[in-house]
């Protein structure tokens, strides 16, 4: 069995959080007092009200014979939206993002002196008492929320029982007398609270610096990160009930009481070979079937034809260190024999068919050397001599061509010093640098470092491409004409004012704390944080960048043990001299991550827009542009899975939902073979969306 490569196109990253919220209007008491008063109807307050819940009848499909199996078809009336949540005032600021606290990241001495769990009726709060050692920088931290699972791949090995943890990123805190000295040197137990029921420490591998604190969570929940200065005390509180339930995720709930007509084939690799989904009878068909494994394909515009690279027998892309050799193949989309159409250099990747089918563009590596140097290549469909689009022996690596109307064409160029580009190359041969324009903020700054694989629309007039950030965490999506020109730009960040410290009014448990951006707005932002990067797969590898709130891996395993004496009275309400901190570094407003899904035939982009940073949940937002300053939104939703590739077939939007995506940030293009995956429809004119497929192992790439 062929098992495609393992990729994913995202980053670690950390996101400069922007909301301050102030804890008010919300006693706390004592756990073992406020449990008295967390009854039914307490709890009921913060619970979301769904303004409609989907309903699904299976109707039995015949399963192929072939490896994939096609799911039921689920029959169910439902709103295109996810229910709407009751606002609950006592969880202002709880949300599913990574949250940082306020000031520069830098190394820290100090000692946990108590820890203490309160709570109230709608949220549980763990609270950190530090002593800073002397002249020691300010204790700093990042919260985020993660599966157990994931904990153990980032984290290595995470003695936990429960399926989901909070985790508490100090990756400054010095391991010194302080830290050593502190009253938690593995595990805490809490036995009068429901939901923080354990406190572990895990310290990092490296002697000098780095601890995480785990907290076990039944499910995901909300959550919110303070800290307080002068005293130090760090506070994680948790809310009781979650606003994600079964119908948040609007993308896979099934409306229009069944499943679309699909109006044409689509086509997608899995499992190294190629496969194509009927429209008349919806069943997959292995076009393929062979000891070679397809790495990557393109479908004609007529979607009659398909042009693929096939890597040699016995060889598997995804094991490989050096390139596996592989050639440019074609063969009728229909099925057939398929025919070698060029072989040039060691592999191909990224084929490309022009606008009118009869030219195809593909990515090639020569020599074979790391890191990878890529050439375009061009080839008639018919057979012929390839040519080279450009002069050998220069510092760029080009891939991803896309075709232009007037046979131009744009791909992405990497130089091995780490710059970054487009280039359009005209129907004549010259070749404009059209990135370099794009990625200047001023005379002083860059506004992008990097960009992803470019989008062209049907008839080859614009272009969409992701824009890397240089100065924030993220990515824009950018809007460009075919010659280049930028048109709009989707999901730029605002720079937010300083915030000002409160003036009267006391600070009731902690000081003000910048948070994740909590309302979506029309104008989105992205964040990719990566370098899109060639393989012989033809698949954009991205290498998480380092950041001071990646995952320490644990030396010591926690254990469950509960010496040291837990408190859970409510230390002394702080007096009013206690001032907010305004955070030291600059905060934006903005979401996190834009990227382009499909055009459809009339030039409109379907793209999808994450609200915020986050490690488990993905709050995403579908818009269509249908032209500058144009955009409509389609729906909202939350989702603890990942999205695939997406394609337009006839009006209709075709995408993979990834139900086990990889442990990173939720946001970017998710591509996980071997995670499983379903393949859904969904008709916009008529309101209709349904499943129609699904797989045991997820694919790499839809057509």
């Amino acid at each position: 069995m062929k098992l495609p490569r393992y990729r994913v196109t995202t980053a670690l990253v950390a996101l400069p959080l922007v909301v301050a919220l102030l804890l008010a209007g919300c006693d706390l008491a004592p756990v073992s007092d406020s449990e008295q008063i967390a009854n039914v109807e307490t709890i009921r307050a913060g619970t979301p009200t769904a303004t409609s819940t989907a309903t699904s009848t299976s109707t039995p499909t015949n399963t192929p014979t072939s490896t994939p199996t096609v799911g039921p078809s689920p029959t169910a009336t439902a709103t295109p939206l996810p229910p709407t949540p009751t606002p609950n005032p006592a969880l202002a600021g709880f949300n599913f993002c990574n949250q940082l606290s306020p000031g520069a990241a830098a190394r820290f001495s100090a000692q946990i002196s108590a820890a203490d769990v309160t709570g109230s009726p709608a949220f549980e709060q763990l609270l950190l008492s530090f002593e800073p050692g002397l002249d020691s920088a300010p204790v700093q931290a990042g919260l985020s929320c993660l599966s157990a699972a994931d904990a153990q791949i980032l984290n290595g090995l995470v003695d936990t029982a429960d399926p989901y943890l909070l985790r508490v990123e100090m990756p400054g805190w010095l391991r010194d007398e302080q830290f050593a000295s502190s009253i938690i040197t593995q595990t805490l137990s809490f036995t009068t609270t429901r939901t923080i029921q354990s406190l572990s420490l895990v310290p990092s591998n490296d002697p000098v610096a780095g601890a995480t604190l785990l907290i076990g969570l039944a499910e995901p929940l909300p959550y919110r990160l303070t800290l307080q200065r002068n005293p130090t005390r760090l506070t994680v509180a948790v809310a009781r009930n979650s606003t994600l339930v079964a119908a948040s995720d609007t993308l896979q709930i099934p409306t229009g009481g069944g499943v679309p007509q699909l109006a044409a084939p689509l086509f997608y690799l899995y499992d190294g070979d190629l496969w194509r989904l009927d429209s008349a009878t919806a069943a997959p068909v292995n076009l393929t079937d062979s000891p070679e494994t397809e790495t990557s394909f393109a479908l004609s515009p007529d979607r009659e034809r398909i042009a693929f690279c096939r890597a040699a027998p016995g060889l598997d892309p995804a094991d490989a260190t050096l390139a596996v050799p592989s050639a440019l193949w074609t063969m009728a989309a229909s099925g057939g024999q398929p025919k070698l159409l060029a072989q040039v250099g060691v592999s191909c990747a990224d084929p490309a068919f022009s606008l009118d089918g009869k030219t195809l563009a593909f990515a090639v590596d020569e020599t074979g050397a790391v890191p990878t140097q890529w050439s375009i290549f061009t080839v008639a469909a018919s057979g012929g001599t390839p040519k080279r689009t450009q002069e050998a022996g220069d510092a760029w690596s080009r891939f991803a061509p896309q075709w232009l109307e007037g046979g131009a064409l744009i791909y992405v160029a990497q130089a091995e010093d780490g710059r970054h580009t487009l280039f359009l190359r005209a129907p004549g041969g010259e070749v404009l640098d059209v990135g370099a324009p794009l990625m200047v903020g001023d005379a002083t700054t860059s506004r992008y470092q990097s960009f992803g694989r470019p989008l062209v629309a049907q008839d080859g007039r614009r272009i969409a491409v992701e824009a890397l950030r240089s100065d924030t965490s993220g990515a824009d999506l950018l809007i460009l004409a075919a010659d280049g020109d930028l048109i709009e730009t989707i999901g730029a960040q605002t720079l937010l004012p300083p915030l000002l410290p409160a003036t009267a009014t006391p600070v009731a448990t902690a000081t003000l704390m910048p948070s994740a951006t909590l309302t979506p707005t029309a104008t989105r932002t992205a964040k990719p944080t990566v370098t899109p990067d060639p393989s012989v797969t033809s698949e954009v590898t991205n290498t998480p960048s380092p950041s001071p709130t990646d995952t320490p891996t644990p030396t010591d395993t926690p254990t469950a043990t509960a010496t040291p004496t837990v408190t859970s009275e409510v230390e002394p309400t702080p007096t009013a001299t206690l001032q907010p901190e305004p955070p030291a570094e600059p905060q934006y407003e903005g979401s996190f991550w834009s990227r382009p899904l499909a055009w459809d035939a009339e030039g409109n982009l379907l793209y999808l827009t994450t609200l915020c940073s986050s490690s488990l949940v993905h709050d995403y937002q579908i818009y269509r542009w249908q032209g500058p300053k144009q955009t409509e939104l389609l729906a909202t939703g939350q989702s603890l899975s990942g999205y695939g590739q997406a394609v337009f077939v006839e009006g209709s939007l075709a995408y993979f939902s990834i139900n086990q995506p990889p442990p990173a940030l939720r946001g970017p293009l998710v591509d996980a073979p071997r995670s499983s995956a379903a393949l859904w429809l969904w008709d916009l004119q008529a309101g209709v969306r349904g499943k129609l497929l699904i797989l045991d192992r997820g694919v790499s790439l839809l057509r």
